[in-house]
């Protein structure tokens, strides 16, 4: 049963697109869970590049949220279950969970909000000792990293992979992902990130200051280009045969390199991440077991804007968190 509560809740939204500047903290409704449902009193978020886009509404954004004013924003969940739909038996009232809201053009959800509904197998248990703020941070660049590495390279242990952005939200979450795979990795990023990523647990690191990854020679089950600023054919050559070449997103440079893939041993690919109970389970066990989440900056929610302008900064070195639970006012 959904017990009865207020039927307004404090949430950060825009009433139109453009810029980081419309945002501001507003009441909506309060959502109810249907069957199969849980409902989420959310504790931490993490901000992600497709708040960037969907803010400023940027090429793709259609297909990753919609838009409906008042438009919501963010996606990483950590929090309790405060209601469950009709049909949910595996997650209770009172539970820890983790997970995030579906990238979807029909999303109108946001996480940078009170409460949130989810399908509840979206969401799984958060590890005992794991805090909601790692757990946050972890959910979209964690699975992400997963579904591009496992599911869709199909790495296994032993195999190479090449991670460009290694320093980055999704990037520094690749190297410690493809390392419990059993991978060896190669990592790219910037001179000042170099011994950070060294100590996310990289086996080599380039500086890409200094190497240019066209004339490099490789072998790679995998290049994983996290902040899509490469391409098929760019990386091609250091891929192995049946290698496949990784994107996060599906940019004209995507469309080119899947025709030429077509004509090559080599594969072309982008990772379309979902928020599953087992993949949660599997990262909520990596991350008891030590798997190091960094945390480059922390925002309370009222400050949303800023925390989603920071995506902006060059050099990044890890995820942002966003403070929900007591982050709407002021000291």
């Amino acid at each position: 049963m959904v017990p009865p509560m207020s039927d307004r809740m404090r949430a950060i939204a825009a009433d139109r697109v453009g810029s980081t500047e419309h945002l501001h903290v507003t009441e909506v409704p309060v959502p109810r869970p249907g069957a199969g449902e849980v409902r989420v009193r959310i504790d931490h978020s993490a901000v992600n590049a497709a708040d960037l886009k969907v803010i400023t509404w940027a090429s793709g954004a259609g297909f990753i949220h919609a838009k409906s004013f008042p438009l919501l924003l963010g996606y990483d969940v950590s929090g309790i279950v405060d209601a469950v739909g009709d049909g949910v038996e595996d997650v209770n009232e009172g539970d820890a969970v983790f997970g995030h809201l579906a990238y979807a053009g029909k999303q109108r959800q946001g996480a940078f909000a009170e409460l949130v509904t989810m399908p509840a197998d979206a969401v799984a248990l958060k590890p005992e000792g794991v805090s909601h703020e790692t757990a946050a941070a972890s959910v979209t660049a964690g699975l992400t990293a997963l579904q591009a590495l496992r599911d869709v390279a199909e790495v296994r242990s032993g195999d190479r992979v090449l991670i460009i952005g290694a320093s980055g939200g999704v990037g520094s979450l690749a190297v410690a992902v493809a390392k419990r795979l059993g991978a060896h990795v190669t990592a790219v990023c910037s001179t000042s990130s170099v011994d950070f990523v060294r100590e996310l647990g990289a086996d080599e690191v380039i500086d890409r200051t200094k190497e240019d990854l066209r004339t490099r020679a490789g072998d790679y089950r995998a290049v994983f280009d996290t902040p899509d600023v490469s391409s098929f054919g760019e990386t091609s050559h250091l891929l192995a045969d049946g290698g496949t070449y990784v994107t996060t997103l599906p940019s004209l440079r995507f469309v080119t390199g899947k025709l030429r893939s077509l004509v090559s041993s080599k594969r072309c690919a982008f990772v379309v991440v979902a928020s599953k109970a087992a993949d949660l389970n599997q990262l909520g066990r990596w991350l008891s077991d030590g798997m190091p989440v960094p945390i480059e900056a922390r925002y309370s929610v009222k400050d949303a804007a800023a925390a989603i302008e920071a995506m902006r900064s060059r050099g990044r070195r890890g995820r942002i968190a966003v403070k929900v639970k007591d982050g709407w006012q002021s000291p």
